[in-house]
């Protein structure tokens, strides 16, 4: 019998994107001297293109999936002021936000309908986990929601479903009935769920047991497919998606199932990712025949440890 010796491990894959970056995998300096940071790479066109194109880009887009490293600062900042200006374009999106759990969203709704919510209060009523999200790092975007009146949905399936969904199945946590109309019964292209696995594997920085991995691929998609969920529900101004970066992948994340819905064919999804010295060119980052993404914005990296000294497995 397995078990882990430090159960966060499983607990933050569960939680969280399921990416290398989340993990702090990337470690180590980087300076903006990086000939990528700081610039957008249209993956479609093959090309560099401003913020402003990518604004007008995004302008008219029913869904717009915002990725993140969770822990880099600067990709907050960069989604603000994107969120900010769609809104200033006239925009006026609900924000799904995969740091408030779904079954939150009665709680989170009423605290919206109060007559003053504050983003202390918003926070409150979700139970965002400050444990595990830097709460300075959201707190921006919630308070450009109120101020403009966008409706703040819970966009996450919680950590005790998904270990759930890792062990028991997404058709006996969720129902049957949801299971299907997410189309959860319907299984991953073999290329989008190898990719899928490997960076589960690399998230476990490849010490997890062979056995436990098919649990947490059934646990992401099904989180993935909830946030399609919530998305699909948000009304006729659409909505913006704030997710990690993993969420919001065209091969395996929210855009392949929204993609099976017509009216969520009307998606962009933008990846923040860390430059990586020894990747200079765009193409290193995605996959030219099939990109992840429709643009990638990239920025410095933030320095972090190598968390992987902590992840053990051992028999019982």
């Amino acid at each position: 019998m397995m078990r882990f010796t430090r159960c966060l491990a499983l607990l933050c894959l569960l939680m969280t994107a399921c990416t290398p970056h989340r993990l702090g995998m990337t470690t180590g300096p980087e300076t903006a001297t990086h000939p990528l940071s700081g610039r957008i790479w249209d993956t479609q066109g093959q090309r560099y293109i401003t913020q402003p194109e990518l604004e007008k880009k995004l302008r008219t887009a029913r869904f717009v999936l915002l990725g993140e490293v969770h822990d880099n600062p600067v990709h907050h900042r960069l989604r603000h002021d994107l969120i900010a200006t769609l809104i200033r374009d006239g925009r006026r999106p609900a924000i799904a936000m995969e740091q408030f759990d779904r079954e939150h969203q009665a709680a989170l709704q009423q605290a919206q309908h109060e007559p003053s919510p504050t983003p202390e209060s918003i926070k409150a009523a979700g139970r965002l986990d400050a444990g595990g999200w830097h709460w300075p790092f959201y707190e921006p975007i919630i308070r450009l929601a109120l101020d403009h009146r966008l409706t703040v949905y819970a966009a996450n399936l919680s950590r005790a479903d998904a270990f759930r969904v890792s062990t028991q199945g997404a058709a006996v946590v969720l129902g049957t009935a949801t299971f299907r109309a997410l189309k959860l019964d319907e299984p991953l292209p073999d290329t989008a769920r190898r990719s899928l696995e490997h960076i589960i594997e690399e998230g476990h920085c490849n010490k997890a047991p062979p056995e436990i991995l098919p649990g947490i691929v059934s646990a992401q998609r099904a989180r993935d497919a909830v946030m399609t969920g919530v998305l699909r529900s948000a009304g006729d101004e659409g909505a913006v998606l704030i997710a990690g970066n993993g969420h919001v992948r065209r091969d395996f994340g929210v855009p392949h199932y929204l993609a099976q819905y017509p009216q969520g064919r009307d998606a962009l999804a933008v990846a923040y990712l860390e430059v990586s010295a020894a990747r200079t060119a765009p193409a290193d980052y995605f996959n030219a025949a099939a990109p992840e993404y429709d643009y990638i914005v990239f920025t410095p990296r933030t320095p972090r440890p190598d968390p992987c000294e902590d992840i053990h497995f051992k028999k019982r």
